[in-house]
């Protein structure tokens, strides 16, 4: 069974819903068994993969990756709401209710009472909208304007904000939990923005003590924080290595105590081996390439399906990324949304080079260079993708590997790209899929524009039940699957290595920590 569409969300449903999973998921339970209960104080150290090139500026999002911001603006920033990185199930935050009206076009948070930002400022309802008004306003520029355009938010007392939506979306609640949790003091931006980037003051567990770039981060534990007792931590440091296998040897060396080795799966087997522990979280979606379709070569259709008939899918997977599979689906291997029959073109090269001579033959043989970011998983899948295409006729392919201030500014600011690759976790088609697809979506990088999966993508949202849901995304897979503006080539399962001690972790949004749980161990 699906998740139900929720209308409303409490914070004692919410601690219901994690007494269980806490029990059952293994979306938050380490691979090996249960967790230790976490003792008071200490310091704990996580290694990340990038640094913060943005700054931490809620406004202006970008790298909601766990291996990058997601994690840092948890622990500073707190969340109003999260969703379980595994099933998408949304869960009380600093927001006490997430209240929906029953057709989906007004939705009400509720606070929690009391909550205050670290810089003293209360973290009231006119905070949450100061928020979304400033995310809204085209000077701010934001990445997450789409997330709002359109709606109207509401005080009606100190603790409640109304958010009226210009359409219906019962899926709301996820785009809040995954694009909207983090909020900013209202006092710090309004002093300076630009500096509230580099010295950010939010509500959450952990407060910024001093920020040396490209190497380290440390924060220091929020003695206002609302929850009693959290956190456990006194100090959380976040230290930045580039290189995947020396930030599990910096915890098996005991010089961190997590890490997010990133994009390969093949990093789980080998932490256990060095006898480490992995929480992870499997979920739909997973690694995607990405085609340009608002320009050449990629603006074809002929030119996107040669490239993709040409792929074995199955065995792009086990090459890149050694004892993992393909999702053969834009949802996932196990996922309620995947249809019953597949959509994905099967290889078929002969099919590949008779779209490649058409090609060529209208004066258009197909070249083009592949962007790909640095790690080792993504240049692995363009030496892949250059050795498969390299053996057809009419096809040149070159490849650039990209840092991520180049890469951010190439393909997701530019759009100066014509394939690439992201990932994309799909734990619910909410709003992933939407932000992915849809021709207004915030992250649909390859300018593509269908006006009936915008339709089914409406659907998915405006649908009050699973069948409706279920009906809606499979007409997105089937019409996105013929247009090939994406292609999924491996499933997702995102995971933090870490030592015995360090116990508490929970997996939210795309694979970061609830860091108000984290502790060492106590025994």
């Amino acid at each position: 069974m699906g998740c139900p569409v929720p209308h409303r969300l409490t914070a004692a449903a919410s601690a219901l819903l994690f007494f269980f999973s806490a029990a059952c998921s293994a979306g938050t339970q380490p691979q090996q068994g249960a967790q230790p209960a976490p003792g008071k104080g200490g310091a704990a150290t996580v290694v990340l993969g990038v640094e913060a090139v943005r700054g931490l500026d809620p406004a202006q999002l970008f790298n909601l990756t766990p291996s990058g911001d997601a994690n840092r603006l948890s622990a500073i920033f707190g969340l109003l709401f999260w969703a379980d990185a595994s099933t998408g199930k949304v869960s009380p935050g600093l927001g006490e209710s997430l209240t929906a009206s029953d057709d989906g076009k007004v939705w009400t948070i509720k606070l929690r009472p009391g909550l205050k930002f670290s810089d003293g400022t209360p973290l009231d309802a006119e905070a949450v909208k100061f928020n979304y008004d400033r995310i809204a306003d085209p000077k701010t520029r934001s990445p997450l304007a789409t997330l709002v355009k359109g709606a109207t938010f509401k005080v009606s007392d100190e603790r409640t904000l109304a958010i009226e939506l210009p359409d219906a979306n019962l899926a709301f609640d996820r785009v809040i939990a995954t694009g909207l949790a983090f909020i900013g003091s209202p006092t710090a931006i309004g002093k300076d923005a630009a500096a509230f980037a580099q010295q950010p003051v939010g509500a959450g567990p952990f407060v910024l003590k001093e920020w040396v770039r490209d190497d380290h981060m440390t924060l220091t534990r929020n003695p206002s924080y609302y929850q009693q007792g959290a956190p456990l931590l006194d100090t959380l440091t976040f230290k930045v290595i580039a290189d995947p296998a020396q930030r599990i040897n910096a915890v098996a060396s005991g010089q961190a105590q997590a890490a997010v080795p990133g994009s390969d799966l093949s990093f789980i087997q080998r932490a256990k081996g060095s006898g480490l522990q992995v929480t992870q979280a499997p979920a739909g979606g997973g690694p995607m390439l990405i085609f340009n379709t608002a320009r050449a070569p990629f603006d074809d259709p002929d030119a996107r399906k040669a490239v993709v008939l040409a792929l074995n899918t199955e065995e792009m997977a086990q090459v890149v990324d050694p004892g993992s599979t393909t999702p053969g689906s834009l949802y996932g291997a196990s996922s309620p949304f995947r249809p019953a029959a597949g959509a994905m073109p099967a290889q078929d090269v002969a099919g590949a080079q008779r779209l490649l001579d058409k090609l060529a033959a209208a004066g258009k043989p197909l070249r083009f260079t592949i962007s790909m970011p640095a790690s080792g998983f993504f240049r692995r899948s363009a030496e892949y993708l250059q050795s498969r295409l390299s053996g057809l006729k009419n096809i040149q392919v070159e490849i650039e590997v990209l840092d991520n201030a180049a890469l951010d500014r190439k393909v997701f600011t530019n759009r100066d790209f014509a394939l690439s690759a992201q990932i994309v976790p799909v734990a619910d088609p909410e709003p992933n899929l939407y932000k992915l697809l849809h021709s207004g979506g915030q992250t649909n990088y390859m300018g593509y524009r269908n006006p009936k999966v915008d339709a089914a993508l409406d659907e998915g949202r405006h649908s009050a039940d699973e069948a409706g849901r279920r009906a809606a995304y499979a007409t997105v897979e089937r019409l996105v699957m013929s247009d090939l503006p994406v292609l999924p080539y491996r499933s997702q399962i995102a995971y933090t290595v870490h030592s015995a001690k360090l116990t508490g972790l929970t997996l939210h949004g795309d694979g970061c920590l609830l860091y108000d749980r984290l502790g060492l161990d106590g025994s």
